[in-house]
């Protein structure tokens, strides 16, 4: 068995697609690069000879890293709408709800469960904050309630605040599921309609929490694209090399596009347009990888797919890793310009992350990705007795 088959994450219906991964690549690296940047802009002890304002190119790259979140969500409403569309229009099995939802808990709970943990106790030992502020904060992440319970980020693990969206969006999604039964033209005209209307109620009512309100329009712009996929009504601009182009200014405009803050959208009519826009450059960027022979090899290439396969563990544990190790990198330096400390922490961040990363996903996440673990476990402790 080699390395990459062995790293490779294990799908419930094994088939494996190598480029889906690749769009978690991209997902994954933008966050990772957003939070090792701004540590290295709030710690670094350098004082630069130059003016690292001066670098607005760069400097936006990495600060709008985080909508690598955005990412994430189009990419669920593709993903777990696929067997849905499947059995609706192209003949496929019908969906067993009972094992959707299981799935859900059996896949994604026990590694987030474990981090969580994980991640109070370090926090305990090293005294971040009064044990009695912790706990409270860890048993609301652990129901996936803390944006609504305090409305604000989780303490123990900022990044988890987009997993209580994903959440809310796995326990209502076979409800939009469903009009995938309805015809071409009806459907994907109410899923634009939805799309407009959550954005409209965004711009006038901006909400003061991290909620499925505030990102719903992400999730339907991953229905639509399952939709188009899997009917495969796609231009044919897509397979040809022109897709490249498209590749490349939509993921130019979904880094540099003035998006306003995620709680702070005020209503005007560019932002207004932009915000509607915007799932659809990352719905572009997508088809473009998934249906492009040639942007299809590039993301399927060795190691692409293996960190965007180990995504989810990245996405659990890479804060509380660049939180303990910070001191060290820091203390590092070439030169006293800014980009080329930039990219050195960069570097320096990413290794110890990526490792360690690995292995939790190879011992505690990738175990779990086999839909039989439980009945695998249950068979292995009776075997002990």
């Amino acid at each position: 068995m080699g390395l990459n088959t062995k790293l490779r994450r294990i799908t419930t219906n094994h088939l494996y697609f190598p480029e889906i991964d690749g769009i978690r690549f991209i997902a994954i690296i933008l966050v990772v690069f957003f939070h090792i940047y701004y540590i290295f802009n709030l710690k670094s002890p350098i004082k630069f000879t130059d003016n690292k304002e001066s670098y607005q190119i760069v400097n936006t790259f990495f600060l709008n890293g985080n909508r690598g979140v955005e990412l994430f969500f189009v990419l669920s409403g593709f993903i777990l709408s696929l067997p849905f569309a499947q059995y609706h229009l192209a003949n496929g099995n019908k969906v067993n709800l009972k094992k959707y939802y299981l799935r859900r808990l059996t896949r994604l709970e026990p590694p987030y469960f474990l981090s969580m943990s994980l991640i109070l106790l370090i926090m305990i030992v090293t005294k971040h904050k009064p044990v009695n502020v912790l706990i409270p904060s860890w048993l609301a992440s652990l129901g996936y309630m803390h944006n609504f319970l305090y409305h604000g980020i989780p303490i123990l693990n900022g990044a988890a605040w987009s997993l209580e969206v994903e959440i809310q969006f796995y326990l209502i999604a076979p409800l939009f599921f469903s009009l995938f039964a309805l015809n071409k033209l009806l459907r994907r005209f109410l899923f634009i309609v939805l799309i407009f209307i959550i954005v409209l109620i965004q711009s006038l009512y901006p909400p003061d929490f991290f909620s499925l309100l505030g990102f719903a329009q992400y999730f339907f712009v991953g229905i639509l694209l399952t939709d188009i996929y899997v009917t495969n009504n796609i231009p044919a601009i897509f397979v040809k090399n022109s897709a490249l182009l498209i590749a490349i200014i939509s993921f130019t405009l979904i880094i540099y596009l003035p998006l306003e803050n995620r709680l702070q959208i005020p209503f005007t009519v560019p932002q207004f347009f932009i915000r509607l826009i915007f799932p659809f450059l990352i719905g572009l960027l997508f088809i473009s990888i998934l249906k492009n022979k040639i942007l299809k090899n590039i993301f399927s290439y060795k190691f692409i797919p293996i960190i965007g396969g180990m995504c989810y563990s990245i996405y659990l544990i890479h804060g509380i890793i660049i939180s303990l190790i910070r001191d060290l990198p820091l203390k590092l330096h070439i030169t006293q310009y800014y980009l080329p400390n930039l990219f050195l922490q960069l570097l320096l961040f990413s290794i110890p992350v990526l490792l360690l990363s690995g292995l939790y996903y190879l011992y505690i996440e990738r175990p779990f990705m086999s839909s039989r673990w439980v009945e695998m476990l249950m068979k292995k402790n009776t075997n002990k007795i």
